[in-house]
This record gives structure tokens, sequence and C-alpha cells, in this order.
């Protein structure tokens, strides 16, 4: 079992209890974190955790910009040793303790004076009984190249050296099989990196082409490329297609900032884990999605709650469940929602079609609504599930097509953009308003009992009234979504959509 920051793990876990969750799987989830008050403290948090007996070898680098840091981490890893980060002009003291506390050997300075500056290469020297040496070009490309000089590879991973995200997401995989990072432009490849890929039989792009263009692509040798159209669908490309050892557990930083992600990459290769990138209060839909296909089921937080917040670690847990799925936020059209069931509830039909089957994780649940409303005289049935990327995509294309864009943009989602696709959602109705979909089911007797409790099952009525300006889409009253009982119930006190519950 990994450390556990102050407890965090135990306690959190506690909680999940405390409020209901099945306990099998609270059982299976861990979360921990290695943070400090900031960026430096936090580097040295991890230098505490992986080299708690010293290190023969320090990689130092400036801790406010990334550049330098970029292609630091393999390096760091080589070495055996942490990568610590400074200010540019003085030795951040915290920093300085915990060399002294490593007593290392050798101390590597990556980045020019003009990134650390020679009074720290001065202190150092005199301050440690340990060889200090300096890697550093005229610029970020040739420092890269240069520490590509002290690695032994015939693959290298090739970023754009002015977006730090892709280079942290690549860092992990890289280090741990021994390549380097070396450093492009979007449409230039450097000299310095041409000459070092010499030695290089093949590459690893992580990028997509409006980063890495495909004319830099042609460049390389053997190319494979991996790459989203945002940072965290390429984070999410780099763990679904680069596995590392660790088939339970991941390390989380923001894709925000540099500084966290750099220094922690050492210890995620360290532990033959990767990366994965998530904003500060919400996990990316393709982060989710990935960690569900991954099994992943313990996380290390590199960073304070300022970096990546608490409320992340919930959505960690239940990945799937806490979708978000609307007009900003989608899924990608191969994503089939896993376990697909027939839920033992009333329909309208007797056809064995894709929109009578939902999730398994949902549809226990909506069979235990339906039995009670049903007890009570509440003639409920269901009529929609489960729909296809193509189905929406046809649905979507024929109401634009009878009733123009704008009605179709208030009612129906794009392709990719409904939440039945996720096979969590359930549209219900009742023999008062002859199963149809309509607005006027709310003033049914079935609707206000869906209304009053579908909470206590775990589902949400997702777009409520008078939130059309938040859901983008018109009141649904028979549109129910499963995020758990928990969840549900602490959305229908607090008057939450879920746009508003995950931020």
């Amino acid at each position: 079992m990994r450390f556990s920051a102050h407890g965090y793990s135990a306690v959190f876990v506690m909680l999940l209890v405390c409020f209901g969750f099945n306990v099998s799987k609270v059982q299976a989830f861990q979360m921990d974190r290695i943070n400090g008050d900031n960026r430096y403290e936090t580097a040295v948090k991890i230098s505490q955790h992986d080299w708690s007996n010293g290190a023969d070898a320090v990689v130092l680098t400036r801790g406010d910009e990334f550049p330098d840091a970029l292609a630091g981490a393999p390096f760091a890893y080589s070495k055996n040793g942490p990568l610590l980060l400074t200010d540019k002009d003085h030795l951040t003291p915290i920093t300085k303790r915990e060399i002294s506390r490593l007593h290392p050997s050798k101390i590597y300075i990556v980045g020019g004076p003009g990134a650390v500056s020679k009074s720290i290469q001065s202190e150092l020297n005199s301050s440690y009984d340990a060889t200090v040496k300096r890697i550093a070009g005229s610029n970020r490309y040739v420092t890269a190249a240069r520490i590509a000089d002290h690695m032994s590879s015939d693959r290298a991973f090739v970023v754009n050296g002015s977006r730090f995200p892709d280079a942290m997401t690549a860092a992990p995989y890289a280090a741990r099989h021994g390549s380097p990072i070396l450093l492009t432009k979007e449409n230039h490849l450097p000299l310095t990196t041409r000459g070092a890929l010499k030695a290089i039989q093949s590459t690893f792009i992580v990028g997509g082409s409006g980063v890495v263009s495909h004319s830099i692509v042609t460049q390389l040798p053997n190319p494979t490329r991996f790459s989203g159209d945002t940072r965290f669908k390429t984070s999410a490309d780099v763990a679904e297609r680069l596995p590392m050892g660790d088939p339970d557990h991941a390390f989380v930083v923001t894709g925000s900032e540099f500084a966290d992600g750099i220094a922690g990459a050492v210890s995620a290769a360290k532990s033959n884990d990767q990366i994965l990138l998530v904003e500060e209060n919400y996990v990316p839909n393709a982060i989710k999605i990935a960690i569900h296909r991954r099994g992943l089921k313990s996380f290390t937080v590199f960073g304070g709650y300022n970096a990546v917040d608490q409320y992340v670690d919930t959505e960690l847990s239940l990945p799937i469940q806490l979708l978000l799925v609307n007009k900003h936020r989608g899924i990608p059209s191969d994503y089939k929602a896993d376990h697909l069931v027939k839920p033992n509830v009333r329909f309208p039909f007797s056809a064995d079609i894709p929109k009578r089957y939902m999730s398994s994780m949902a549809a226990g649940h909506l069979e235990e609504m339906f039995d009670d409303a049903w007890d009570q005289g509440v003639e409920l049935y269901a009529v929609s599930g489960y729909r296809s990327y193509n189905r929406q995509k046809e649905i979507h294309e024929r109401i634009t097509r009878n009733q123009g864009a704008a009605y179709a943009d208030r009612v129906s989602a794009e392709p990719g953009h409904s939440e039945h696709q996720t096979g969590l959602a359930m549209d219900v109705s009742s023999p008062a308003v002859n199963y149809q979909l309509v607005e006027s089911f709310a003033n049914t007797e079935e609707g206000r009992w869906v209304k009053y409790h579908a909470s206590d099952y775990g589902f949400i009525i997702r777009y409520p009234e008078g939130r059309e300006d938040d859901t983008g889409y018109k009141y649904e009253p028979w549109h129910l979504r499963y995020v758990g009982k928990t969840i549900a119930q602490y959305m229908d006190r607090t008057h939450k959509i879920l746009e508003g519950y995950l931020r």
C-alpha cells in the first residue's frame, strides 16, 4: 500500500461508507496525496517519499518556468535521483535543506544561467561535497538535445516545446523506458533536434496536429502519434495505449500548471505508474473513461488543494457514474456503456430494441424504483434508455431537418453529447399522457411521484424546470439520470443540477 498523507485515504473511505456507498467498492478505492504549501515544497515531499534514505544524484531546475524542465524527468530517473525546483536567482531554502538531507555525490543543473543563475551554481559548489554539473543550451530545444546525449535509447518522445502538458503526460513512460524527450516547434523541427534524432530509430509524438504538425511527423523516424483535441484527451490516449506496470494505480496532477507534474513524473516512473491530467475541480470525461477502461482503483495526487481540489476525489472514485455529458462536454463516438442489460420494468412496447437497455450500474435501482411506484398504485413506464452515437445522430438530424436547428438544439443533443449514450439515462412516462415524453407528464400522478422520489433510488431529473440557461435544454420532467443515491439526494436537497455539482 502506498503512503497516505495525513491518513487521508482512511478518512475518505470512512466518509464514503458513512454516506452509504457500496462497501466492497469503497474498499477497492484508495486516494493519497503528496503536497506541500507550494511547488518547491511539493517537489521536496516527493523526494522525501521516494528517496527517504538519500540519493546519489539530484537534478535541479527552475521552478517558475517550464521550458528547461520539460526534458528533465527522464534524465533524473536515469540517475535515480529526484527532480527538485529552485528560484532563478537564489537557492530556495527548503530545496537547499533537502539536498543536504539527500547528501548526493552529483548535482545536475538543467538549464542555462538565465534559468538557474551562476550564483546558485557557486552556492552548490561551496555548500555540498558533490560534483556540480550544468546541462544547458542556448534555448530549450538545445537543452533537451543535450540531455538526450546523456541517455542511451533508440526511441525518443517528441513534444511541442511551448506546451508543457504533453511532455508531462509523456514523462513517466519515457523515463521508465529510458527514452529522452525532444522538443519541436509546431511547424519547424529545430536543427538541434534533427541532430539528436540521428541516433533514434523510432519516435512517439505526444500531441495533435495543432501542436506537432503533420509536416513535422513526416521528418521523424518511424513515428507513432498519441493525441486528442485537448490536453486531457491526449493524456487519456497515452494512458490507454501506453499502459505502465501497475494495473491499479495512477498519479493525478493538474493540467494547468507544470511544476507538480514535472517533479512527480520521476516518482511515477519509479513506481511504474502513469500521470493523468485533470482540471482543478473536475475530471474530464476522457480521463474518466480511461480510468474505467484501465480499471484504476488507486490514485495519488501531486499537489495541494489549490492545484487539485478535494471534489476531484469523488469523481475519481466514481468515474462513469459522474460522467458529465452536455453541449460542451461529450464522449467519444465509439463509447458504449459496459454491461447493458434490460431492466425488469414495464415498457409500452414489446420489441427487444436498444432503447430497452441501460447500464447494469443503474438498472437494478430503476427496477427498485418502479417496483415501489407500482406497489403504491403509480403506473410508471420506461420509454427510452440506451442510445448509440449513430442513433442519436439520426434523431438529431431528423429534428433539425423537420423543425429547424434552433428547436433541435433545445430538445435534442448532438451525437456524442447525449446522456443516453452513457447507458445511465432513462426516459419515463405513463398512460396518463399516452406514454409520450411531454412536459404535461409533470402534472400527472406519476410525474409528481418521480419528482419527489427519484433521488431515493439514485436518480435526478437531469433537466429541471427553470434551468434551461444552465443545462442548455428545455424542461424534461421525464428524463432521469442515475448518479447514485447519496449524490442524488444531496442534489435534490440543495437544488443543484449536475453541472453545479461537478462545478
